[in-house]
Order: structure tokens, then C-alpha cells, then sequence
């Protein structure tokens, strides 16, 4: 077990050495912002890339693959600490290839999002969703659950990057 979060840790360590400002992800090039130099990649793995946008001030996050619970618990770490380093008031999160969480990580991310979400000035939330109804009915409790206990933000749902991104640049 050992020897897998070792490899683990060392080939996400090497994806971000080789990762560098240019770096356009075929599954997220509205994200990316090809061509847009103002995005810096932050974070980079084989399931999920966060840019941050410095003209809006806004983060971004595109879910790559269907992630294993390790793995998606390992990039909402690295998507809060950015979301607070950064204190950005703005998040997209484009969920379209991730699949749904078990209930074990819907747990977990209640719960990791109640902290984070409390002590960031997060006030704007654009969820990129599949069309797979229980994506999108997962998506919808969770945000429940998550706003009973932290300062009021408001969430909107997309079925494309496009219309999130423009929706959040002008909020």
C-alpha cells in the first residue's frame, strides 16, 4: 500500500514539474482558456486540473476522468487550499467526466466543504455537471446540505464550460 502512495505521490509530482503555464487539458479548453495567458495552472494530474484566472479573479477546476476516492480526496485538498490561499470569490467546477461519488466521499465532501467554504469569501459557485441525472441530483443535495451550514453563496448549474465561465465573469 505503501509503494502505491509512493508512486502516487512521485507521478503527480513529476505531472506538475512537467506542467507548465501553456498547458492545454483536452477536457477543459474553455477552462483552460486556450490561448489566455492570465490563466496559470496551478495543480496538475492525470484526473484533475485547477487554473486560476487573475483578470476575474476566479477559480478553475476541470475533473479530467472518473476519479478513485483517494484521488478525489487528494484534489478537493488541493482545490481548498488554493480557494483559500487565493481568497477568490468566484468557482467553476466542471464535474462532467468525474462520475458519482460513493457515499462515503459524499460524506467527506460535506464536510471538507463546510470548513473550507466557512472560512473562504467564496460567493459565486458554477458546477459544470453531466447529464446523468444522479451527477446532477447528487450535485443538487450536496449544495443543500453544504449552504445549511455556511455563509450564503449562491450556486448555479451548467451543462457547458462556456455558459458557466460567462456566467461567473459576470457576476
Amino acid at each position: 500500500m505503501a509503494d502505491r502512495a509512493d508512486n502516487l505521490k512521485r507521478r503527480t509530482e513529476e505531472d506538475n514539474a512537467r506542467a507548465d503555464r501553456n498547458y492545454m487539458p483536452e477536457a477543459c479548453m474553455a477552462v483552460a482558456g486556450k490561448g489566455n495567458a492570465e490563466r496559470e495552472l496551478l495543480y496538475h494530474t492525470d484526473y484533475v486540473d485547477v487554473f486560476y484566472d487573475k483578470p476575474n479573479h476566479l477559480l478553475l477546476v476541470c475533473w479530467r476522468r472518473s476519479v478513485k476516492s483517494h484521488e478525489y480526496r487528494d484534489g478537493i485538498e488541493e482545490i481548498g487550499r488554493h480557494l483559500l490561499r487565493l481568497d477568490v470569490e468566484k468557482l467553476l467546477v466542471n464535474n462532467q467526466r468525474m462520475g458519482v461519488l460513493t457515499m462515503d466521499d459524499q460524506g467527506w465532501l460535506a464536510k471538507i466543504s463546510i470548513e473550507v467554504i466557512s472560512k473562504s469569501h467564496l460567493k459565486y459557485l458554477a458546477i459544470v455537471s453531466s447529464t446523468d441525472a444522479l451527477q446532477q441530483m447528487t450535485n443538487e443535495v450536496l449544495d443543500k446540505r453544504v449552504k445549511v451550514e455556511t455563509p450564503p453563496f449562491i450556486t448555479q448549474y451548467f451543462l457547458s464550460e462556456e455558459d458557466a465561465l460567462e456566467w461567473l465573469v459576470a457576476a
